[in-house]
């Protein structure tokens, strides 16, 4: 869980809860209740909570690590690369390379906000 997670990081840099919750700028005991799962980080405390750890929110909420991300990145750029019609369009010369670059960074971009492959063709959105 989240709160797992987190108490890991910190005592994986030799932290207290007194000192992360300075450099996070709340409280002791807001952080402890991160910790516990008595309560949630809102967004910007899961950025900045990523960010000083050096990993990503998926980490953090799901326990993903980026190994994952980018295999699910590279299966789905495989998928699409490895499609008939994608293939027979960039023959055609109506896909360039820079298209497919943009699909690229569409699909990195996805994975980094958390979706996963396919979710903004099926219409979900988080």
């Amino acid at each position: 869980m989240l709160g797992d997670r987190l108490k890991e990081l910190r005592e994986s840099r030799k932290l207290t809860q007194d000192k992360l919750a300075e450099i996070l700028g709340i409280s002791r005991g807001t952080y402890a209740h991160y910790e516990i799962n008595k309560r949630k980080p809102d967004y910007d405390m899961l950025i900045k909570l990523a960010d000083y750890y050096g990993v990503t929110t998926d980490f953090l909420l799901r326990g993903e690590s980026q190994e994952a991300q980018d295999n699910i990145f590279n299966e789905e750029a495989r998928r699409i690369l490895e499609d008939p019609d994608t293939l027979v369009a960039a023959a055609d010369g109506k896909i360039t390379a820079s298209i497919l670059e943009a699909a690229q960074r569409i699909i990195a971009d996805q994975l980094k906000s958390g979706r996963q492959p396919g979710d903004i063709k099926n219409g979900n959105k988080k």
